[in-house]
């Protein structure tokens, strides 16, 4: 290889170099707070979070994880916050034990929903569960999947509320596989609302 050639190459590593230096770095986990109903209905409000833990568990797990699952390729950390408590604006500013949302799933009356939007400001991305679930069509096989892997966790078949907090987190999972973590608010709510009719498990 000539001088030109070495010269050449080494501007390429150099260019590359520089492109990965000054790429965005992109987070690896993510903060996931599902406001439930909690006060008024335990054993719904429990059902939507089992559903919901059901979808954290499918893909990218391992053993030694510390995070609660995994959805979209990323880690994440699920929260559990009352819907019907005076303190949810404490609890949606400071999240848990792992920092403040990225995302907020909202089980409940339009006007927790209501709540929640105007404590955020707009700030955060608002999941209104269920939309469309296809949890009727028990010969779907994401159904099955779904049902067989709540049985064998709860040790019962799944609710109408389960299979909401898992249809909840599977369009979670979508929204931020698409974008590649949870940087981009606005297209998170449009894939939110992308999957809001229904799809496919």
């Amino acid at each position: 290889m000539n001088i030109r050639n070495k010269i050449s190459l080494l501007f390429l590593i150099a260019i590359g170099a520089m492109a990965l230096a000054t790429k965005p770095a992109q987070a690896h986990s993510f903060n996931a707070v599902l406001v439930l109903p909690l006060s008024g209905g335990a054993a719904e409000a429990r059902q939507y979070r089992q559903g919901f833990i059901i979808a954290t568990a499918e893909r990218d797990s391992h053993p030694d994880q510390e995070s609660d699952g995994h959805l979209g390729g990323l880690d994440v950390y699920v929260q559990v916050a009352d819907g019907e408590a005076g303190d949810l604006d404490k609890r949606l500013a400071t999240g848990g034990k792992t920092g403040k949302p990225d995302i907020v799933a909202v089980f409940g009356p339009e006007a927790t929903l209501e709540r929640v939007r105007a404590l955020l400001g707009g700030t955060k991305p608002v999941l209104q569960p269920p939309g469309r679930t296809p949890f009727a069509n028990p010969g779907q096989p994401g159904v099955a999947r779904f049902t067989a892997a709540y049985q064998k966790a709860y040790g019962q078949p799944p609710s109408a509320a389960a299979a909401q907090g898992y249809n909840a987190a599977r369009r979670i999972a979508t929204a931020v596989r698409a974008q590649g973590g949870v940087d981009d608010t606005a297209a998170l709510r449009r894939n939110f609302e992308a999957t809001a009719r229904g799809f496919a498990w």
